[in-house]
């Protein structure tokens, strides 16, 4: 059965007028060379800038893998914030302790999971909308962003970013296999791992509403159509139901507060998330910047959403990609702007948000490349082109930042490993390497200690 997924040829074979007759050949090309010297550059950083150390929630996080002893299960659903693990630390089990959980791995492992998130993201264009071309370059431009440096390298957690950008992706691609009971067992499977990885949990309200939208579009007129909604429904909201049983809430900020700050600054927090692709700063011209594309999201889930209700098919799908992606972006950034506007406007542009936004971003370009009318479509792409390759440069905060963490982590394992006390090694970097009472961090020092681990692992 796997085979009708593995080897159907991509949904829009037959419909390649879409895509612009000079650039079919050499597309395909300079996507590669895109994804080759982007993911270059995110494995250069992370050999650069990756320090064997834990660093902060890694101190906590690891409670589930590492500093305790759980069932696979367990470690699965093992809370940490606002969310759970899920995939992450059985992805740890299965990997770091063949290199004595160095944290430089982990780093490395977090940028192949990007990497292979943008190939199944250009597979899920390739499906789509047909061959490659030049304009595609958005995605691996998008999805290997050197901004998400704070999920590679600096507090590096599989759960957080690196996965859901993977597992999101696939969702996507689960929904355009034709076989529907094939289709559904892995939207089904795929949606309730997400769920549990990180924030990939806002899958959880969109999968319902599509499997209603791919009924009313494509399986009422068949003869098990009310089977697959019914089961669609019952299996997803389950999925998304058990994500509550014994969990706390746990706002990640002390400053947290129920009580919502103004629609205003709301709005302005999530500008600023997705300005951060382009400008860091508070300044008017960010706030312009991320109306901007924020505007251009809820236009594309709005048009693909009314669209998605008369078309069918192929169609239906090249509507229903986009408006999951752009759905999940924004459900992400609302939800972040919630729990962290607290802590000031500065902090949506944090870097831990990069992965999250750019499916947002690729999902709206998807959208536009439904446009019907050539020269409308052709001026767009270009014009997506040329700003988003100017998200490619490195700025010069980002770079300090890289820098400045990885000379703290540095500062305070030599410390560490040279006979000095905690309190000693955090004067010296200048910072605290981890949340929890000193005794606590001792506790799992004198552990990694005992089993030759982490830091202790360089130890000859």
């Amino acid at each position: 059965m796997l085979d009708i997924f593995f080897k159907q040829k991509d949904l829009l074979s037959k419909n390649e007028h879409l895509q612009p007759v000079a650039y079919r050949s050499v597309g395909p090309v300079i996507v590669f060379v895109f994804v080759v010297v982007l993911a270059a550059r995110l494995y250069r950083l992370t050999y650069r800038y990756a320090v064997n150390i834990f660093f902060w929630d890694q101190w906590v996080f690891h409670e589930a893998d590492l500093f305790q002893k759980h069932s696979l299960w367990e470690m699965f659903r093992w809370q940490f914030g606002p969310h759970r693990l899920g995939l992450g630390p059985l992805i740890s089990t299965l990997i770091e302790p063949r290199f004595h959980w160095n944290a430089r791995v982990a780093s490395f492992l977090a940028c192949t999971i990007v990497i292979l998130a943008t190939c199944c993201a250009l597979w899920l264009k390739q499906r789509l909308f047909g061959n490659l071309t030049v304009f595609d370059a958005v995605i691996p431009i998008t999805y290997l962003s050197a901004g998400q440096y704070e999920s590679l390298f600096l507090n590096c957690d599989l759960a957080h970013g690196s996965l859901p950008l993977l597992l999101i992706t696939l969702y996507c691609l689960a929904w355009t296999v034709r076989n529907v009971l094939l289709r559904y067992a892995l939207v089904l499977a795929v949606n309730f791992v997400t769920i549990y990885t990180g924030f990939g949990l806002f899958v959880g309200v969109i999968t319902p509403l599509v499997v209603c939208g791919d009924f009313w579009s494509n399986l009422r007129s068949r003869q098990n159509g009310w089977a697959y909604l019914v089961a669609g429904i019952l299996v997803s909201c389950a999925s998304f139901a058990s994500f509550f049983i014994a969990y706390t809430v746990a706002p990640a900020v002390d400053c947290f507060s129920r009580a919502p700050f103004s629609p205003y600054l709301h709005v302005a927090y999530v500008t600023l998330m997705y300005a951060n692709f382009w400008i860091k700063g508070v300044e008017p011209v960010a706030f312009v910047i991320g109306s901007v594309v924020v505007l251009w999201l809820l236009w594309t889930l709005l048009t693909s959403v009314w669209a998605m209700q008369r078309s069918q098919d192929v169609a239906w799908l090249r509507k229903a990609i986009p408006a999951i992606l752009v759905a999940f972006s924004l459900l992400f950034a609302s939800n972040a702007a919630y729990g962290r506007l607290c802590l000031g406007l500065a902090s949506a542009q944090a870097s831990r948000y990069t992965n999250y936004l750019a499916l947002g971003l690729v999902g709206a370009y998807l959208s536009v490349l439904t446009l019907r009318s050539v020269q409308v479509r052709s001026a767009l792409l270009m014009a997506i082109a040329v700003v988003f390759l100017a998200t490619i440069p490195i700025r010069a905060d980002d770079r300090y930042l890289m820098r400045s963490y990885s000379e703290i982590k540095l500062q305070w394992k030599k410390c560490y490993l040279a006979g000095g006390a905690i309190p000693e090694c955090d004067r010296v970097a200048g910072l605290k390497i981890e949340p929890e009472p000193e005794q606590v961090l001792q506790n799992k020092l004198d552990f990694l200690k005992q089993n030759r681990l982490n830091l202790f692992a360089d130890l000859h």
